[in-house]
């Protein structure tokens, strides 16, 4: 199957009258199986090491995931008990297994640059990484992504915070 998004078969179903909120991470399998997604300049993910919840966490910021997730391993390690969400959500996991998901741990924070950022993740099994950074976040915050230079951007106030991707930034 393809790995995109728009691929995704279960976001074509629209949701079938079942309660359940579709979702697909693709790019975490693209990143797991590849194994190369940081020198790849044609992928669509930056990865790098930063504090989250002023833990070092290894990070993958990936334009293919619609959410945020945290691994259930890193997961112990935050001092904030998960919440219930309303819908059941469905993720496509590296191995292509679906699993159900009806938790979300709010109120994260993530150390971008020496910036606190909120964020909500859900937590899921993951293999290489401690968390993916989704289009949600990416998209409250005005983030880009330039794939070719492995830079994430962020406006944050009246400047831009330029991440490049494979560095660890811990400050």
């Amino acid at each position: 199957p393809g790995h995109f998004k728009r691929d995704c078969p279960k976001l074509n179903n629209k949701n079938g009258g079942n309660g359940n909120a579709q979702g697909c991470v693709y790019a975490v399998g693209n990143a797991e199986r590849n194994g190369n997604a940081t020198g790849n300049p044609d992928s669509n993910v930056v990865t790098g090491t930063f504090l989250l919840n002023n833990r070092y966490a290894s990070i993958l910021f990936d334009t293919d995931a619609d959410r945020s997730f945290v691994s259930t391993a890193f997961s112990s390690l935050i001092d904030i008990i998960p919440t219930p969400l309303d819908n059941h959500y469905d993720v496509e996991l590296a191995d292509e297994k679906i699993v159900g998901i009806n938790t979300i741990i709010r109120g994260c924070t993530l150390n971008f640059l020496n910036n606190p950022f909120t964020i909500d993740l859900m937590p899921v099994e993951l293999g290489s990484f401690d968390a993916i950074i989704g289009m949600d976040w990416l998209r409250r915050h005005h983030a880009m992504i330039v794939c070719d230079e492995k830079l994430v951007r962020v406006p944050f106030w009246n400047e831009t915070l330029v991440f490049r991707g494979a560095e660890s930034y811990i400050g």
